[in-house]
């Protein structure tokens, strides 16, 4: 009976004290956490002056932008934006792999977002703009954005649509959260 009784009280301080452990190693502040990431988003219609070979066009391009920053401490914020369809000014159909570049300014930085996909619309239709990504470091967390330009090349046709903002680019504030 007593060895029963010193291995019952053996097992419940093994219990106890891996118990405190456990505890303490959450409450601890110099045990790692996983980080959440910061994250936000902007959205705005800019508009832009397109020109493809000579001709210019004009394109109303709301741009989504969202930015991740995966934990407060990194440097590196992750940018991918969507862009709404191009006007349909070719004359011709298109069924062809695009690549798009936006470039912005990020706060003080300056960032390239690239992507690649495949466009097929009719002549005069709105064509398709793939995603694009990329990232920018700057530590802050309320970044003004602006867009300096955009592009859209057709590799097919070694053809590239350039565009510059009409004003300012100025999509407001990212902020990451």
């Amino acid at each position: 009976m007593l060895q029963d009784q010193s291995i019952a009280r053996r097992c419940v301080a093994v219990v106890a004290t891996a118990a405190l452990a456990l505890g303490a190693s959450t409450l601890s502040p110099g045990v790692a956490q996983a980080a959440k990431p910061l994250k936000g988003g902007v959205s705005k219609t800019v508009p832009l002056t397109c020109t493809i070979f000579d001709d210019e066009f004009e394109y109303d391009a709301t741009i989504k932008l969202k930015g991740v920053r995966a934990k407060k401490s990194d440097p590196k914020v992750t940018l991918r934006a969507t862009m709404s369809d191009l006007p349909g000014v070719s004359p011709v159909p298109i069924d062809n792999d695009v690549e798009a570049t936006l470039k912005l300014k990020v706060g003080s930085t300056k960032a390239t977002l690239k992507g690649k996909g495949h466009a097929t619309a009719g002549a005069t239709e709105p064509v398709g703009v793939p995603p694009v990504k990329g990232s920018v470091k700057n530590r802050k967390n309320s970044l003004p954005v602006s867009v300096t330009s955009m592009s859209v090349h057709i590799p097919d046709y070694a053809l590239t649509i350039t565009c510059v903002p009409t004003g300012s680019g100025a999509m407001g504030t990212l902020k990451l959260k």
